[in-house]
């Protein structure tokens, strides 16, 4: 993925919580994960067989977890869900600005 070291660690950070949460809410933890590259912009998605649309809620400030999908959502791009026929495509965007290497 191209993008400064930011989006680098963006992605990193959209996919590590994507999975992490399929691991802990789903369960059938098979999933499919997509990144899709655009003029200026990143796409990560993630597919799991729950239906069950994820909150975003802004956690209590002593709370050891629930920040990933706001953290999530305050870093990328954008975030959300889309609902489809047998599950769901939970997704980030990244944006990718600078050289690689900068950002």
């Amino acid at each position: 993925m191209g993008g400064g070291r930011s989006a680098v660690e963006v992605a990193r950070l959209g996919v590590s919580e994507l999975l992490a949460n399929v691991c802990r809410h789903v369960a059938d933890r098979r999933c499919r994960l997509e990144v899709r590259q655009g003029r200026g912009t990143a796409l990560v998605r993630v597919f799991d067989r729950c239906a069950r649309v994820p909150e975003v809620r802004v956690p209590e400030w002593d709370a050891e977890r629930g920040w990933g999908l706001w953290l999530l959502r305050e870093v990328a791009g954008g975030l959300g869900c889309t609902c489809v026929p047998g599950g769901k495509w939970v997704w980030f965007t990244v944006l990718l600005s600078g050289p690689v290497g900068e950002g």
